[in-house]
């Protein structure tokens, strides 16, 4: 720093630059020599040149808005401590009490399962000691006389080196046993086992044979020492073990991550050196499935195991159908799922709809379950269906699914076209708007009108839905309220065994170019009939190339399959290079169980059960609401008959009874309710016998003459009355199919 005088004569500092005089190494000495002793210092200031240094605490005001506050540890909750890097204290298994639970629960089966084992044990106990006693005497002996130089001898004599040689031995083996039975450790050794022996016999005989037991134990515990030793010599891979193991006791038994890492290693994805690392706890569900969760040491992924799922399943002792590999986060992460009991060997489960009093089509068809017991439902509104598979495994009953979905709802019209011409479908016809059955010219040619009836009706609803307002179609497809609002209910198309009707329209004169446009057609309704409600269920036992083209196979999104005797066949129903992908129905040999195939992919699934009577019941049910409803149109409304006479009041008796069933002597009470005058009740002097025998007889021929005409019949069967006992009588569903209503 330099003085300068100012105009009146006083002196001023003026800033002078030292810097500028120095070199560029003396800059960059004094520099880091300020730096070094500025970080010695407990104040400074930080800044680009001198770095981070420490300040001394002053007092700061409470923290405000835009300030940062220090959390404690306890404060962050588990993803800001995973984020952190932080690792809890103490573990949460510690202190979780279902953990603990579980423990207790493994202790005391293990105990449970060694208790019972106990007699195994001692056996194997004393088994053990006495190799050890015998291997004990032989080293002993061994040791003392110097065995070792009397097989040098042999060698020699077999050898033919002179008896000098032999002599030589002999000796050094005199002067060898000599010495170490005067070693002091050998003294110790027999003077301790004399004096155990002296002591043991004196408790004998001063306390009696009862403390001699405990006073062997020592004996007994060197003993199994030194057969253990010797066990454990003969077999070097560890396969001795004295206790047996809880998980390797039952293949049945919990999965568990000793069992995992048996197994992997059976099949040589593990060495012997390496272990999986469990994740989390083993999870079981409601139906007793189990999961578990485990991180496979490096250099082994979830994909390995899924390409040797067959071999790893059988190292587990179960079968493939038990077991499912999922990969978790990383190809290291396996999600190992393993069923309780063999996938589908136990009853169909009872399709909901059967106990439904209405269902709506727009909610999807409760369709079946697959082997992990998770419920499928399947949504048909904008993809059609296709059954197939051999005749005797249920493709009837699981086309019977989605035709009951549909007849409970009674906004959604039912079309038939049964080319077996069975009995199959007899049920359906009371709620039917069009019906054709049997594969004769006449039916087929039906058929094919139908097809034309419905590419109209769809460009028809394709025109209604173009002319509406964008906000009420925004995405040009039918919703419920169009639906409703425009009257375009769902239809739902079952066509069963749809090759017959093929195989009549080839075998015209002109059959090729009529099969051709028919397959076009039907191809058009479903690609683009499934926006505008219509959905199509066909079946076909082996739908080939010729029977059924894929022209129309390939257009239908979802497909089912029942048992077929061979890939082939089941490629030509779920599409081709599924039984390459692992999901065939070849071989499936179990009714009701079959492979679905979607465009999500494809999985093995046992289809809800619908009895032909439980079917019939609720086709009867769907009736019933389609009349309350004012939808019961075309087919199945023609059949209506005029309620009345009888008729009309057996109905008002089984309304007011609110049952299902009743006997011939319960009609004849309600409706003697309904008119006394009727003369239905029991007169004076009239035994029970009679009077049942009488109102039966009465019954008969008055719904005889009501129904006279009608090509219908109302018969009495076997019932279950009010008062809880069998007789003849009738049922409510009957009656309702009768009268159409």
């Amino acid at each position: 720093m330099s003085t300068t005088e100012t105009e009146h004569g006083e002196r001023e500092a003026q800033l002078v630059d030292l810097a500028a005089f120095q070199d560029p190494e003396t800059l960059l000495r004094l520099g880091e020599l300020s730096r070094t002793s500025v970080q010695q210092t407990e104040n400074g200031v930080a800044d680009l040149f001198t770095g981070t240094v420490r300040l001394d605490k002053v007092e700061e005001a409470p923290a405000e808005a835009g300030t940062f506050e220090q959390l404690d540890e306890e404060q962050l909750d588990e993803d800001e401590r995973a984020a952190l890097g932080l690792r809890p204290i103490i573990p949460e298994t510690f202190l979780d009490a279902g953990v603990w639970r579980q423990r207790r629960a493994v202790w005391l089966n293990s105990a449970a399962f060694h208790a019972t084992r106990s007699p195994v044990y001692l056996w194997r106990f004393i088994k053990t000691s006495g190799i050890g006693a015998r291997v004990g005497v032989r080293d002993a002996w061994s040791y003392l006389f110097a065995t070792e130089y009397g097989e040098l001898a042999d060698k020699v004599r077999r050898a033919k080196a002179g008896a000098e040689h032999i002599a030589d031995l002999r000796a050094d083996r005199r002067k060898e046993a000599k010495a170490r039975r005067r070693e002091p450790v050998t003294v110790y050794a027999l003077t301790g086992c004399t004096s155990y022996a002296a002591a043991v016999i004196a408790l004998g005989e001063t306390w009696g044979l009862v403390l001699i037991a405990p006073a062997l134990i020592p004996f007994f515990g060197l003993l199994y020492v030194l057969g253990h030793r010797e066990l454990a010599r003969r077999a070097p891979d560890g396969t001795f073990a004295f206790l047996d193991s809880t998980a390797a006791a039952d293949h049945d038994g919990p999965v568990t991550d000793e069992r995992i890492t048996n197994a992997l290693r059976d099949i040589k994805l593990l060495t012997a050196e390496q272990t999986i690392k469990p994740v989390g706890l083993a999870t079981r569900d409601d139906l007793g499935n189990t999961t578990v969760a485990f991180k496979t040491p490096a250099g082994l992924v979830c994909k390995a195991i899924k390409n040797r799922a067959e071999q790893f399943a059988g190292a587990l002792g179960l079968s493939l159908e038990r077991i499912d590999l999922t990969q978790g986060e990383t190809p290291n992460d396996v999600i190992l799922w393993v069923a309780a009991t063999v996938p589908f060997s136990g009853d169909a489960p009872v399709s909901p709809l059967v106990d439904a009093e209405r269902w709506s089509i727009w909610d999807g068809v409760p369709f079946g379950s697959n082997r992990k017991g998770l419920r499928k439902t399947l949504q048909l509104l904008w993809s059609s269906m296709l059954f197939g598979g051999a005749q005797g495994y249920g493709k009837t009953s699981a086309m019977r699914v989605p035709a009951a979905a549909g007849a409970l709802d009674p906004q959604c019209r039912m079309l038939l076209a049964d080319f077996k011409g069975g009995a199959d479908w007899e049920e359906l016809e009371n709620i039917a708007h069009r019906v054709i059955i049997g594969a004769d010219p006449a039916s087929v040619d039906e058929f094919i009108e139908l097809v034309d009836e419905l590419i109209e009706e769809m460009d028809t609803r394709f025109a209604k839905i173009r002319r509406m307002p964008k906000a009420e179609r925004p995405d040009m497809r039918l919703t419920p309220a169009m639906a409703q609002a425009h009257g375009m209910p769902v239809l739902m198309f079952l066509i069963d065994e749809i090759q017959e009707a093929f195989g009549v329209v080839l075998a015209r004169k002109d059959g090729l170019k009529e099969f051709a446009a028919l397959v076009e057609k039907l191809a058009r309704l479903i690609r683009r009939g499934r926006a505008c409600g219509l959905i199509i269920v066909a079946a076909a036992q082996r739908p080939s190339a010729k029977s059924v083209p894929t022209d129309f196979r390939d257009v239908i999104l979802k497909r089912y399959s029942v048992h077929t005797v061979d890939d082939t066949s089941s490629d030509m129903i779920l599409g081709d290079g599924q039984a390459k992908r692992g999901h065939t129905a070849a071989g499936l040999g179990r009714i009701g169980v079959g492979i679905l195939a979607e465009e999500a992919g494809s999985e093995k699934l046992q289809v809800d059960l619908i009895t032909p009577q439980e079917f019939e019941v609720i086709c009867a049910r769907g009736r019933a609401l389609r009349i309350e409803a004012g939808t019961l149109t075309g087919y199945a409304a023609s059949g209506l008959l005029t309620v009345s006479g009888i008729l009309a009041q057996m109905r008002a008796a089984f309304e007011a009874a609110e049952a299902e069933e009743l006997g011939s002597t319960d009609i004849a009470r309600l409706l003697h309710k309904q008119d006394p005058a009727a003369d239905w009740g029991q007169r004076d002097g009239e035994s029970d016998k009679q009077w049942s025998s009488r109102v039966g007889a009465r019954l008969g021929r008055e719904i005889e003459q009501a129904l006279d005409g009608s090509g219908r019949t109302l018969d009495r069967v076997k019932v279950t009355t009010l008062a809880g006992t069998e007789g003849r009588g009738f049922r409510r569903t009957d009656l309702t199919l009768v009268l159409g209503a």
